[in-house]
């Protein structure tokens, strides 16, 4: 096997890689946007029981809220995780890319399945 061609597999495993963190990314992200507003619903459902002078507030409701901000807190932890590995596989990618003058179209090896020249610095092509 050719360099190229040696090349050309570690880039289509490395876009596969790169498209995995990027979904991974976007799910939570839509995770993170649902927690976050629950979380923020749970508390202005508590600001506004505290105007109104409500002492319906009781100890469930306080675990509630709670757990739905630690909920937030894990979800964006592992957005962050998710982030730097995405990261990761797209500096992994771009190298390859560098290397090759071309990211090979996903699902082959053959030296001639190229994807058209673009811009070193466009990301938008990668995904």
């Amino acid at each position: 096997m050719g360099e190229n061609a040696e090349l050309e597999k570690r880039a289509v495993e490395a876009l596969q890689q790169y498209r995995d963190a990027l979904a991974r990314a976007e799910e939570l992200e839509r995770e993170e946007a649902a927690a976050r507003e629950d979380a923020s619903k749970r508390l202005n459902r508590f600001a506004t029981a505290d105007v109104a002078g409500a002492s319906k507030i009781t100890v469930e409701i306080v675990q509630a809220d709670q757990a739905a901000i630690a909920r937030l807190n894990e979800i964006r932890l592992a957005l962050s995780r998710a982030t730097a590995a995405l990261d990761s596989a797209y500096r992994n990618l771009a190298a390859l890319d560098k290397a090759l003058g071309y990211i090979p179209a996903s699902g082959t090896t053959e030296p001639n399945a190229k994807s058209p020249p673009r811009d070193p610095g466009d990301r938008s092509g990668l995904g």
